[in-house]
This record gives C-alpha cells, structure tokens and sequence, in this order.
C-alpha cells in the first residue's frame, strides 16, 4: 500500500512539474514576434509576408492590403463564431433524431445560408485587396485566391 502511495505522489508531482514547466517554456518562446511571424494589432501576419514576397507589393500596396486584412479580422471572427454554434446546433438536433427532422432540415438550411454569407463575405475582400494592386498583380493574386475562396467545404478536409 505504502508503495502505490509513493507512486502516485511521485506521477503526481511530475505531472505538476511538466505542466508547470512547459507554460514556462511557452512564456519565454518568441517565436511568435519574429519577422517571419510579424503581430500587429494581435494578428499574427504571415499570410500578408508571402503575400507582399511573392507579389512583389509596393509599400504603399501592402499597407492599403494589411489595412484591409485586419479590418476584416473582426467580420470573419464573428462568422466563424456563428458558424461554429450552427455546426453545434445541427450536430445537437441530428444525433437526438433518427430520421430526418424538420428541425434538422432547418437547421441545415440556416447553415447553407451561413455558409454563403462567409463566403460573399470572403469574396467581398479578396475584391478590395486586389483593387489596392495594379491589375497584372491582381490578376495573379485572384487566380491564386479564388479557388480558395469558392471551394466547397470538403474540398479542405
């Protein structure tokens, strides 16, 4: 009994200790505040870095473009929260059921609708960052972008 006792103290203790180290270790990383992974406003901006490299953006482009990116940041936040209480939603109405439910099929469509709202949403800005570029850049920008933007739901998982 004494020995289980000590084992357990023992687990206990060290699992205190990773937990308690490992937050230190999180704490001292700065890894978050290099150029590589430039924060501004809260925003962590690499998406804008390989944006600004691979497009060659004007300092005046990429600021109109890091503007518009971080103006979005609240928009796109409030529909991934709406988003995320619909999937739960549907998910709760689908698994108390075993047929196909009017609540269910309501739930669906508040979803689809959800869906599209992101997505013109998405759109609406790719639109407005593009227009802060001259149009060859643009162009290059928008083919990149917008099978992203169109693509359905499963074409990410």
């Amino acid at each position: 009994m004494k020995r289980g006792l000590i084992i357990l103290i023992a687990a206990v203790m060290l699992g205190v200790g990773m937990f308690f180290g490992s937050q230190q270790m999180l704490k001292t990383c700065d890894c978050v505040n290099t150029t590589q992974m430039p924060v501004e406003n809260g925003s962590l901006l690499p998406e804008l870095q390989w944006l600004r490299a691979s497009l060659h953006l004007t300092d005046s482009q990429f600021e109109k473009v890091k503007a518009l990116h971080l103006a979005y940041q609240p928009k796109c936040a409030e529909l991934c929260l709406r988003v995320r209480h619909s999937d739960q939603a549907l998910q709760a109405a689908a698994s108390h059921s075993r047929t196909l439910t009017e609540d269910v099929i309501k739930l669906m469509n508040a979803r689809a609708g959800l869906t599209q709202e992101c997505q013109q949403a998405m759109l609406q800005h790719v639109y407005e960052t593009a227009a802060c570029m001259e149009p060859g850049v643009a162009d290059n920008y928008l083919k990149v972008v917008l099978p992203h933007v169109l693509a359905s739901a499963h074409a990410f998982h």
